[in-house]
């Protein structure tokens, strides 16, 4: 197989865990990072072959375009955040020629199933539960809406995780949409939850074949996000009905590529969907490190390899991952002991940033975060 492979997305660990996990099966990547900087920490994986950088939609064609031109020999694209997504779905028929592109069957499909709205009344048609919803335009609040509510943007491209607040009362609310940019806000009842879990996988042919082989755990009880200490396991018996519905719910999408699918339990044991990333997770080298590549398993697919096989001989066991750096600072700010800390990186087998095989990122990494904050002060 000549076919070349090419990971897109921003700085950060989530394209370095699909650097690795395909390093792992003797794959080079070429990297193009969504970065206003002329430089990147990713680039100094030695399972990297070459990369570049580009400050926008764009940099990136034009960089895709001008270097990847073998129609005989496509290209394996990877997106590794929701930007990167959106720009291979906006640019679909340009770009089918040359690479094979983790999307919908159809251009500017996945735009439209990213958005919350949308997602949570597929979740609802398939027979998920999902929280109470209500959708603002232009600032408006709902007269029927109860408080307390989550806020987000209406999709994650309009607006991140500054957009998620816990607002308790209309004042609180009021205040976060003064300070919001997103012209639709989404705002969802708030779960008060014992803790939150993420199906991971990947979905091949449109949602033929919807690969779960398991599912995170992560107990983060002051948490906003589920970056954190987490264990990947086998899905349990009683989380059956669940993956059935959530594997529904991907084929109705007709999405090829890798997911993950978030869930919160409530402290009386409800399961709530909450959304659906259409790309590659930031938690996903846990995955790989059980013993699923999902992502060699998408590679070995588009390029005609016998992913069956692969498939068959995959497994799963049990991981504890910890993303080491924010974990660290998650404890200077006494959002748990030290002792908890000191107990969970003991437990930890798997890191987001820190590979022994391939250490440079990592110390990278950890010299341009400590030069900016000194740098801030």
């Amino acid at each position: 197989m000549n076919n070349k492979v090419v990971i897109i997305g921003k700085d950060h660990h989530n394209a370095l865990g699909v650097i690795e996990s395909l390093g792992w099966k003797g794959i080079r990547s070429y990297i193009v990072i969504l970065s206003p900087r002329n430089k990147s920490y990713l680039g100094h994986s030695k399972y990297v072959e070459s990369g570049w950088t580009g400050a926008n939609e764009e940099d990136i064609i034009r960089i895709l375009l001008k270097n990847f031109t073998d129609k005989e020999n496509k290209a394996v694209v990877y997106a590794c955040d929701d930007e990167s997504a959106v720009i291979l779905d906006k640019n679909h028929s340009l770009l089918e020629p040359y690479f094979f592109l983790p999307t919908t069957q159809q251009a500017g499909e996945l735009s439209r199933f990213m958005q919350k709205e949308l997602m949570s009344q597929l979740a609802n048609e398939v027979g998920l539960t999902i929280p109470k919803t209500w959708v603002s335009h232009n600032n408006i609040i709902p007269n029927d809406i109860q408080y307390p509510i989550i806020t987000k943007a209406h999709s994650s491209v309009e607006g991140g995780k500054d957009n998620i607040h816990i607002c308790n009362n209309r004042t609180e609310l009021e205040k976060v949409l003064n300070d919001s940019h997103c012209e639709t806000m989404v705002f969802q009842q708030f779960i008060d939850k014992d803790f939150e879990f993420q199906l991971m996988g990947c979905s091949l042919n449109g949602g033929e074949t919807v690969l779960i082989p398991g599912r995170t755990h992560i107990d983060r009880p002051n948490g906003m996000d589920n970056t954190f200490f987490l264990r990947f396991d086998k899905c349990e018996e009683e989380l059956k009905d669940i993956i059935e519905k959530a594997t529904t719910f991907v084929r109705r999408t007709k999405y090829t590529g890798p997911f993950s699918i978030e869930f919160l339990e409530d402290k009386s044991g409800e399961i709530y969907f909450t959304e659906m990333n259409f790309r590659n997770d930031g938690n996903a080298i846990c995955v790989a490190k059980s013993g699923t590549n999902i992502h060699y398993i998408l590679y070995l697919y588009f390029t005609g390899g016998d992913y069956l096989n692969e498939i068959n001989q995959s497994k799963v066991e049990r991981v504890y991952l910890v993303p080491e750096i924010y974990y660290f600072t998650c404890m200077l700010k006494h959002e748990f002991s030290f002792k908890e800390w000191c107990r969970n990186m003991r437990k930890a087998n798997c890191y987001t940033t820190w590979f022994r095989n391939d250490p440079l990122p990592f110390f990278f990494f950890l010299y341009w975060a400590i030069t900016k904050r000194l740098l801030k002060k």
